[in-house]
Parts: C-alpha cells; sequence; structure tokens
C-alpha cells in the first residue's frame, strides 16, 4: 500500500461534505488556524469514495493507483469503506465541510507492522493534515498494541520526503520507492490521544455503519 501525500482532487470543484452531528468524530486546530474534523470511516461513506475517484486528475489516481484507473470496483468500494476499525483502522478528514484526505493503517501479522497510507488533497497540502491524520492512527495504533507502522511511496513523491523529513523520519530508498518502519512508541503523544480512541471505540461498539452516521454530499461547488 502506498502513501501518497500528493493525491489531489479536482481543484476547480471542491467535494463539499456535511458531517451530522451525532456522526462520531474529532475536531482538531491547525498550524494555519483552521480546524480539522477528523471521523472514523463508516460504510455508509461509500458513495464519498465512489464520487472522490471522479475528482482525482489522472496523475494523482496513476500515484495513488499505480494506473490511470477510471473508477472504483464494487470490490475496490468494499475494501475502502467495509472497515472493521481494528484490524483495518481508518479517519477521514475534513476542512470547512470540504474533503481533506484520508488515513488508513492494516495490521499485516505476517509482516509484523502496520502498512500506513495517507492521502491528502493537492488544495490542503502544508496544513497539517497529514500529520493530524498520522496522529489520529497512531492514538489508535498505541491505545491496541501495534506496535509498528511501515509504509512506502514513490521516491519522487516529494511531499512525502518532506513529511517523513518533518516528522525527523530517515526515509529508505531502494528501487525507486521509499520504504520505512517506525516505531509507535518513537511518535510523540499528543492532548488529543484519549479523545480519538474514544471516537474509535464509540464506532466499535456502534458497529461500523454507526447510528444514522452517515455524511452527506453536496454537488460539486462551482
Amino acid at each position: 500500500m502506498v502513501w501518497n501525500l500528493r493525491t489531489g482532487f479536482n481543484e476547480r470543484h471542491p467535494m463539499r461534505i456535511v458531517i451530522p452531528a451525532d456522526r462520531p468524530k474529532h475536531e482538531m486546530p491547525l498550524k494555519d488556524g483552521s480546524v480539522v474534523t477528523l471521523s472514523p470511516v463508516l460504510k455508509t461513506d461509500r458513495e464519498f469514495f465512489e464520487r472522490g475517484i471522479e475528482e482525482l486528475s489522472l496523475e494523482s489516481r496513476f500515484s495513488r493507483f499505480g494506473q490511470g484507473v477510471g473508477g472504483l470496483t464494487q470490490h475496490e468500494l468494499d475494501y475502502l469503506t467495509d472497515v472493521d476499525q481494528r484490524s483495518h483502522v481508518a479517519w477521514g478528514a475534513a476542512i470547512d465541510e470540504e474533503v481533506a484526505g484520508v488515513g488508513r493503517y492494516i495490521v499485516e501479522r505476517d509482516k509484523g507492522c502496520a502498512e500506513v497510507a495517507i492521502t491528502v488533497l493537492d488544495s490542503m497540502q502544508r496544513r497539517g493534515v497529514g500529520r493530524a491524520l498520522l496522529e489520529a492512527l497512531t492514538a489508535v495504533a498505541r491505545a491496541d498494541g501495534v506496535t509498528e507502522f511501515c509504509f512506502e511511496a514513490r521516491a519522487d513523491n516529494e511531499a512525502v520526503l518532506g513529511f517523513v523529513r518533518d516528522m525527523e523520519i530517515s526515509p529508505l530508498v531502494s528501487d525507486g520507492m521509499i520504504e520505512r518502519r517506525i516505531r509507535v512508541s518513537s511518535l510523540p503523544t499528543t492532548t488529543h490521544d484519549e479523545a480519538m480512541s474514544a471516537v474509535i471505540e464509540e464506532v466499535r461498539s456502534t458497529g461500523t455503519k454507526g447510528p444514522d452516521a452517515g455524511a452527506a454530499l453536496d454537488g460539486p461547488s462551482p
């Protein structure tokens, strides 16, 4: 799975999303003074992912999926949204009711790590969205006893290189790919950890569909 911080949606038509008041979520301030809303991915988010791929540029689709896919198959939609929030943990991010990104990890027991993938829209770059998503994933992983993250990304992905440098992670480059394993214990704790773990536990207790917790998608902004 590729960690892709440089995937962008069509910025002329940003995807707007209305998050219901009763949906489990947590808000975090970003370095530019804005607030990002983080919410665990639910089965009811299927339309979001289906619509989202339509907004990706061909370059971004290749960067994220390895090819310029025209749409997601039903199997791929199941994979992205039918998560158990235990071995497959996923968070979505929004700022001012605009989709900002998504982060997830999948526990790979044969590798002895949880493989991380983070996608942030081009228009939301350099605001701290990727860091917020990583902090949310880390909080859950630490609470669940996950000991190590692993990820890979294309070596020409400057956004990923900048991000890992900002996080003081030394990337290892091999065959044109960045590969890295990170001890969860080496990542800093935050004042938001307890609240983010509580949000995940709320989703787990109600089921990953959640009670009337779906996010409503608006049409593209003019």
